[in-house]
């Protein structure tokens, strides 16, 4: 029982951080976004302001706050941008490809839901690698 207690407490140990953080820079890029679309831009360039906005803030808050960087700035700064890119592939991917799927096609809350979630893990363990140079997998951080 302690053991299986250890194991989920260093499970979720970098996850909360990472949530938080992650959920900082969503309020910021649909903030962002609906400003800049509200008063100054079209949909797209405020799309890609916000976003990349919310990506670079948020990869500053994952390093003070969730994960040691054991590379270089440069190094993991480039490499988080690339996995961020990847997550947004993914995200898309889920959203465009669910709206297929029978029980979910008009679901918006759901879809984004189902998308959020996976593209939350892709992220950790994406980021993890970057600032950290690998992934324990036996969950004892």
């Amino acid at each position: 029982m302690k053991r299986a207690a250890r194991r989920l407490w260093a499970f979720g140990y970098q996850k909360l951080p990472f949530a938080l953080t992650g959920l900082v820079a969503t309020v910021i890029n649909y903030g962002l976004y609906l400003f800049l679309v509200h008063r100054y831009l079209p949909p797209l360039p405020a799309t890609l302001i916000a976003y990349s906005s919310s990506v670079v803030l948020n990869f500053f808050l994952q390093r003070y706050f969730v994960f040691e960087l054991r590379r270089s700035l440069r190094s993991a700064f480039l490499l988080s941008m690339v996995v961020s890119v990847g997550g947004l592939a993914l995200d898309a991917a889920i959203v465009w490809g669910l709206h297929y799927f029978p029980l979910l096609g008009d679901r918006e809350w759901g879809i984004k839901l189902v998308a959020t979630g996976i593209v939350f893990f892709y992220n950790y363990y994406g980021k993890r690698r970057v600032f950290e140079g690998g992934v324990n997998t036996d969950f004892s951080d």
